[in-house]
């Protein structure tokens, strides 16, 4: 999985209840992390909706752009990882299921403008565009780097 190459689910008896929430203003894809190392879809969420989830604290998590596939963030982090349950207590002293903010990850200028620069050309004749575009090579090798890794990541 991108650059988590070793990040899978594990077996564990500590549970963990968590509810996700998207406040980005996109749709977007939750995944399960399984035993393979494989994303396993969980549901999609619509802006602002939320989803509860009982998972376990070695069962990894990752979210991302349904229309992109641009992976999305929580607490900074392109994967969550859940913690224990017994760690998630409401002002009353009660356990309670643990808020995961769904959020867009924080970019620089020139990452968001590959990103919005991908997704206005065609894949299909991509290079022939770029080069009409008239921009730096050093962009159109980027914007080829980000083509190729979203493609890896669906």
């Amino acid at each position: 999985m991108d650059s988590e190459i070793n990040l899978k689910s594990q077996h564990s008896e500590i549970r963990s209840f968590v509810l996700f929430v998207n406040t980005t203003q996109r749709e977007v894809d939750v995944f399960w992390v399984n035993y393979s190392a494989r994303l396993i879809h969980y549901t999609m969420l619509t802006p602002g909706a939320q989803c509860m989830v009982n998972t376990y604290v070695t069962h990894p998590w990752a979210f991302k752009d349904r229309v992109s596939g641009e992976r999305m963030h929580v607490r900074h982090q392109p994967v969550y990882l859940p913690e224990p349950y017994y760690r998630n207590f409401d002002s009353t002293g009660r356990l309670a299921r643990k808020e995961i903010k769904i959020h867009f990850p924080v970019r620089t200028l020139t990452e968001n403008c590959l990103w919005r620069i991908l997704a206005l050309v065609p894949e299909q004749d991509e290079e022939n565009l770029l080069r009409e575009l008239e921009i730096p090579r050093v962009l159109i090798h980027e914007l080829a780097m980000l083509r190729k890794n979203k493609a890896k990541r669906i």
